[in-house]
């Protein structure tokens, strides 16, 4: 399965159309069918953009295999869409986890 494949997929699975994925990476919708279909490969920065949005790692969306981040806290401390309240509750998890 191709990058491309995969961004479709995980896409659908979110129920994301392609004119809402390039609106939230800043990108035109063709670009994402391009992409797609493997006629234009992504930015660097267009594809982590890409698998943010799908909440997926880079990894996955380039090898197909899933890893686990090992640095979870920065990852929650950049995130905007977290309010403080979730993020709190998030590192008193992970620290009762002990995941670091």
């Amino acid at each position: 399965m191709s990058y491309g494949q995969r961004i479709r997929k995980r896409r659908l699975a979110l129920n994301l159309t392609q004119d809402k994925l390039a609106k939230a990476v800043k990108v035109t919708p063709q670009h994402i069918s391009a992409v797609k279909q493997n006629k234009s490969a992504p930015s660097l920065e267009t594809l982590v953009k890409i698998a943010s949005e799908l909440g997926v790692t880079t990894d996955y969306l380039l090898t197909g295999k899933e890893v686990a981040l090992v640095k979870i806290v920065p990852v929650i401390k950049t995130d905007k869409n977290l309010s403080l309240k979730s993020k709190k509750a998030l590192f008193s998890l992970i620290e009762e986890l002990h995941i670091h």
